[in-house]
C-alpha cells in the first residue's frame, strides 16, 4: 500500500509539471485517471480460447477498481495516423478467478496506437484509435497452489516455469483494445479505453485479464517557429514571424508605396501615406486637388479651399454676403435680421413707434390711456343706482384703476362720455347720461386726477344699439361710459361738463 501512495505522489507531480507547459497545439500528450481489471472474463486455455465469451467483459461486478489518478499515460503523435504512447498503471488488485487476495499490481510499457480520426480529421473532437502494446507486469502468484480450478470449476494451468517460484511474480504481456478521445477544447478532453492483456509466454492464463480505464488527457508542445506567437500549425508563414491578424504572415506593400497593404485604401497603386496609400485625387472634380480641398466631396472656390460658402445661420444669404453671419436675417436686409428697438416683439420696419414699447393692435405702440380706462368701465366694473347718477361702492375698484391710469399720462386729456339705451324719454337720457358722465368726473378728481384733465359730456342714446324692445340684460351694453382722447376741436368745444351738441 505505501508503494502505491508513493507512485499516485509521483504521478500527480509529474502532471502538474506537465499541465504548466501546456501550449495551445498538440504533438504531445499526457494523461491521468484510474483503471478497473476483470479476471472473472477469462476460460481456462485448455479449451484453446484465451478470450472469454463477450457477456463477461460486461459483469461490472467482477471489476476491481483502483483509487483515481492511477494511471499515466504520456504519448506522441508520430503523423496524423499513428501514436506511440507509454502507458502506466499502478494499485492494488485481487484476482478474483481464483481467489486470490489483493496484490500490488504495477503494469507499464509501450504501444502504438491506430488513430481512425486521421482518415477523416485528426483534429476532431471524436478521437477513436485502435491499440497494441507489449508491457511488463508485476503482479505476484508466488503462493498460489498449482493445479487449481477457477469459480466455474475448469481446470486452470500452472505456469510454464512453475519450478522457479519466483518468476510467479513478473510477467511480459501483449495488450490490446480500443480507446477514444473525446475533446472538450483543443487541449482539453476525456480518454476512455478497453483492452484485453494476455500473458503469451507465461503457459498459462492465470495472469491474463480485462482491463478498463478513463483519464483526463492534456495535449499540448506545438513549435512556433518564427516565434510570432502563432503555432506552426495555425501559421500561413511558419518561418517569417507576421500578426495574427495576417495569418502569422508579414503585411505587404504591393505598390512599393510605403504603405502596408493593410492599410492602403490603393494597394495596387502607389500613393501618399497622408492619402492612405492613394494618389491626391480631385473627388469633387472643382479643380482644388482633395490634399488642398477642406472639401473634398463637395465643389467650392478656391478663395474658399475648395469649399462651397456657407450658410452658417441657414437664412439662405451665404457667409461671403452675408453682414450678419452668425444671425439669421432676411436678404432684403442683407443677411440681417430686422432690429426691433423698443423690444416690443414687433419689427421696427413695421412698428409705428419703434422706440417705444407698444402693442401688435396698436402697430407697436402703446395702448392708449383713454382705452385703458375704458376697459376699466367695461361690463359691470362701473354701476349707478337705477336711474340715477349715483355710483354704487362696489364701482371703488374699477374708478382706482381709471385714476392710476390717467395720472400716469399727466399731459393727456380725457373726455368722459355718457350714453343710455334707446328705452325712455330722449331728453331724459341725455340728461341722465350727462349725470352720471359728470359723477365720473368728480369721482376721479376725488381720487387725485388733475381736474385740467378731464371733461365730461352726454350723448344719451345716441351711441345706442340695441333696439327698445329687447330685454334690459340685452340692453345693458348701450348703458355705460366711455373714455375718449379728444382733439383740440372737440376739447374746445365742450365745457366742464356738457351734453353733445346737435
Amino acid at each position: 500500500m505505501k508503494r502505491v501512495k508513493l507512485s499516485i505522489a509521483a504521478l500527480a507531480i509529474f502532471c502538474a509539471g506537465a499541465l504548466t507547459a501546456q501550449t495551445t497545439s498538440n504533438p504531445w500528450l499526457i494523461g491521468i485517471g484510474a483503471h478497473a481489471e476483470n479476471h472473472m472474463a477469462v476460460k481456462d486455455a485448455s479449451f484453446g480460447k484465451t478470450l472469454s465469451n463477450f457477456k463477461g467483459v460486461f459483469a461490472f461486478k467482477d471489476y476491481s477498481i483502483s483509487p483515481p489518478w492511477t494511471k499515466l499515460t504520456v504519448a506522441r503523435n508520430l503523423n496524423k495516423l499513428l501514436v506511440l504512447d507509454w502507458q502506466t498503471t499502478v494499485g492494488n488488485v485481487p484476482n478474483k478467478r481464483i481467489d486470490m487476495d489483493k496484490q500490488f499490481f504495477l503494469m507499464t510499457g509501450l504501444g502504438l496506437q491506430f488513430k481512425l480520426a486521421g482518415l477523416w480529421n485528426e483534429n476532431s473532437w471524436f478521437d477513436p484509435y485502435i491499440r497494441l502494446g507489449a508491457s511488463y507486469l508485476r503482479h505476484d502468484y508466488s503462493n498460489v497452489n498449482f493445479p487449481l480450478e477457477d469459480a466455474n470449476g475448469l481446470f486452470i494451468p500452472s505456469f510454464s516455469n512453475k519450478e522457479s517460484v519466483k518468476n510467479f511474480a513478473n510477467h511480459f504481456m501483449a495488450p490490446g483494445g480500443i480507446g477514444a478521445n473525446f475533446w472538450f477544447t483543443e487541449n482539453l478532453g476525456l480518454n476512455l479505453q478497453g483492452d484485453y492483456v494476455p500473458s503469451p509466454i507465461d503457459g498459462s492464463d492465470v495472469s491474463n485479464f480485462w482491463q478498463a480505464s478513463a483519464s483526463l488527457m492534456i495535449r499540448f508542445g506545438s513549435k512556433d517557429s518564427d516565434g510570432d506567437g502563432i503555432k506552426d500549425n495555425k501559421d500561413r508563414c511558419p518561418n517569417v514571424a507576421g500578426p495574427k491578424e495576417n495569418g502569422g504572415c508579414p503585411w505587404e506593400d504591393s505598390d512599393g508605396d510605403g504603405v502596408l497593404d493593410k492599410d492602403d485604401k490603393c494597394p495596387s497603386v502607389a500613393g501618399p501615406a497622408e492619402n492612405n496609400g492613394c494618389p491626391w485625387p480631385d473627388t469633387d472634380g472643382d479643380g482644388v486637388l482633395d490634399q488642398y480641398d477642406k472639401c473634398p466631396n463637395v465643389a467650392g472656390p478656391k478663395e474658399n479651399n475648395g469649399c462651397p460658402w456657407p450658410d452658417t445661420d441657414g437664412d439662405g444669404v451665404t457667409d461671403n454676403i452675408d453682414r450678419c453671419p452668425n444671425v439669421a436675417g432676411p436678404k432684403e436686409n442683407n443677411g440681417c435680421p430686422w432690429p426691433d428697438s423698443d423690444g416690443d416683439g414687433i419689427l421696427d420696419k413695421d412698428d409705428d413707434c419703434p422706440n417705444q414699447f407698444g402693442l401688435k393692435e396698436y402697430r407697436g405702440c402703446p395702448k392708449p390711456t383713454a382705452v385703458a380706462v375704458t376697459e376699466a368701465f367695461k361690463d359691470k366694473n362701473l354701476l349707478f343706482d337705477l336711474g340715477k347718477s349715483t355710483i354704487r361702492p362696489s364701482s371703488s375698484a374699477a374708478l382706482d384703476e381709471a385714476a392710476k391710469a390717467i395720472k400716469a399720462s399727466p399731459n393727456e386729456k380725457f373726455l368722459i362720455i355718457g350714453e343710455t339705451d334707446k328705452k325712455g324719454n330722449d331728453a331724459s337720457n341725455l340728461k341722465l347720461s350727462q349725470a352720471r358722465a359728470a359723477a365720473v368726473v368728480a369721482a376721479l378728481e376725488k381720487r387725485g386726477v388733475n381736474p385740467a384733465q378731464l371733461k365730461s359730456i352726454g350723448v344719451g342714446e345716441a351711441n345706442a344699439v340695441v333696439p327698445e324692445t329687447a330685454s334690459d340684460a340685452e340692453r345693458q351694453q348701450d348703458r355705460k361710459v366711455v373714455v375718449k382722447s379728444p382733439t383740440d376741436e372737440e376739447w374746445a368745444t365742450y365745457g366742464k361738463s356738457d351734453v353733445k351738441k346737435k
